[in-house]
């Protein structure tokens, strides 16, 4: 049997992810508005969606190379149908302002809702290595948590999780940075440690990992993202929130 866990419990939450499910979003974004769409992510959207009951925590990345778009946002569910309550689709449906004006400009946009199939080490890393697949990979079998739990006896990796689509979850409503990128959104295999360089630096062993674990061809879409933000839900009454008119304001 593979020493693989899905926590449950009320643990540190963002620093281990602790729901039954997870979120995943990627994107690009007009560059002329980019340091605009940083500030409203981080100080209003992502705190308004964890808002959401059953919503646990959220992670942002930037990319630093590989060929999924630039930004991707992980969601910690307690479980899948979160995306189907109510509150959820209330802020789907009735957008803020500045959520509104940011929505044009978005690129390739992408998502990938699932199941937390398991998850090995523990802790959270400056940097995270994703990579997606399609329904050839064996995601629930022993020889890839095999290959997993046995790269985390390897520096610079500390943690990794693997997530199962689940094809019951609605797409959102409505059009959002044109075609999606065509990648495969079967699942995910996301492995964290502690930085950019030094997981560069460590990629042989972590290609060869993912080979061993059934994942064919994983330089097709193995990207390195810097860890620029965490939420957690428990943390929204400590958040300075910010809107539109703020940004504006400051001149930034």
């Amino acid at each position: 049997m593979r020493n693989s866990t899905v926590h449950t419990g009320q643990g540190s939450r963002t620093i281990d992810l602790s729901g039954k499910a997870m979120l995943a979003l990627w994107n690009g974004v007009d560059p002329a508005v980019r340091r605009e769409y940083d500030a409203w992510h981080s100080r209003e959207h992502v705190p308004e969606r964890i808002s959401v009951p059953g919503m646990i925590g959220a992670r942002r990345y930037g990319r630093v190379g590989g060929p999924l778009p630039d930004y991707l946002t992980l969601y910690d569910l307690a479980d899948t149908g979160v995306l189907e309550s109510a509150p959820y689709r209330k802020l789907l449906d009735n957008p803020t302002d500045w959520s509104r004006s940011m929505r044009p400009n978005f690129r390739g946009f992408m998502r990938l809702c699932g199941r937390r199939i398991g998850s090995h080490g523990g802790g959270l890393g400056g940097a995270l290595a994703t990579v997606v697949v399609d329904d050839t990979v064996d995601l629930r079998g022993d020889r890839l948590h095999g290959a997993l739990a046995k790269l985390l006896s390897r520096t610079p990796f500390i943690a990794a999780h693997v997530i199962e689509r689940d094809a019951g979850v609605p797409e959102v409503p409505f059009s959002i940075g044109g075609a999606a990128p065509d990648f495969p959104r079967e699942g995910a295999i996301l492995v964290e440690s502690y930085g950019e360089t030094t997981q560069h630096e460590a990629m042989d062993g972590l290609f060869a990992a993912l080979r061993d674990g059934g994942v064919p061809s994983p330089e097709k879409t193995l990207t390195i993202y810097r860890l620029a933000h965490a939420l957690d839900a428990a943390a929204l009454d400590r958040m300075v929130m910010l809107h539109r008119e703020d940004f504006l304001q400051s001149g930034e």
